[in-house]
This record gives C-alpha cells, structure tokens and sequence, in this order.
C-alpha cells in the first residue's frame, strides 16, 4: 500500500493563488497518495470569501480525488497530547496539531511549506513542497481567489 501523501493547508492555498507548481505537484502525485484532512478543508472554507470559492473548494478535492482525512478519537486525543507538549515551547497551534495527529495516526507523509509548523513533532514524516513560494506581496494579502 502506497504512503498517503497529505496536503497542508499551505500548499492547497497555493494551488487556489495559481501557483503553477503548486497544482503540477498535486497532479503528478498518484490518485491512490492524495489526501487532505478535514481540519484542512475546514481551513480553506473559512478562508472563502463567498460561495463561488466554497464551490471551486469541493470542485478541486473531488476532481483531484483527494482523499479526506477526519479527525478520529485516537487523533483528537493525540492532538491534545502534542498541545500540551508543544504549544508553549513550540508555538503548535490547534489546527496543526490536529493535522500532526491525523497524519501520525495514519502512518502518513505531511506535504507542507511551512516545516517550520511542524519539525520539532517526533515521529512525524514531513515532505517540503517540492516548489519554491514567491514571496509575499503584502498588497496582496487575504483569503484565495476562487
């Protein structure tokens, strides 16, 4: 059975800004590798900013057949241990503790921009985008564009 590789947040926000590189990794990944969790998806809807993003949403995970993660009890619980041991030397804040736990608990790869988020979680697979981010224009900050 192929490691499922599971998008971070950051790197399906890039896909939705038109980073080429972005969308061209998430295509070559094989069908059967593709993932996500819930706690992203809940991510990317509350940073819609109307119904036609919410739509483009559900659109791309169901066309790229990324497969959903929820978050189980062996996850949640595991989430909470990772925030009491890393939420104050660490900064690990509960979203990106819950995806940690999803991904620890399923014996998956994290595919993430921000590493940075996550390294210091033992036990955790972590695959860096394998694209480089432009930097950010602050001019253009806010939620993805549909």
């Amino acid at each position: 059975m192929e490691t499922l590789r599971v998008l971070d947040t950051d790197v399906c926000i890039d896909h939705f800004r038109g980073l080429a590189a972005a969308t061209a990794y998430i295509q070559a990944l094989p069908v059967a590798e593709r993932a996500t969790t819930d706690v992203t998806v809940m991510e990317l809807y509350q940073g819609a900013a109307n119904r036609e993003q919410l739509t483009t949403i559900g659109q791309f995970l169901e066309r790229h057949h990324v497969t959903r993660l929820p978050v189980g009890t062996a996850a949640s619980q595991r989430a909470v241990a990772l925030l009491h041991d890393y939420a104050l030397p660490h900064g690990l804040r509960i979203p990106d503790a819950l995806i940690a736990a999803i991904v620890l608990e399923g014996d998956s790869t994290l595919v993430t921009s921000n590493v940075r988020h996550f390294r210091f979680i033992p036990g955790l697979r972590l695959e860096p985008a394998p694209y480089r981010r432009p930097q950010p224009d602050p001019a253009q900050a806010g939620p993805p564009p549909g």
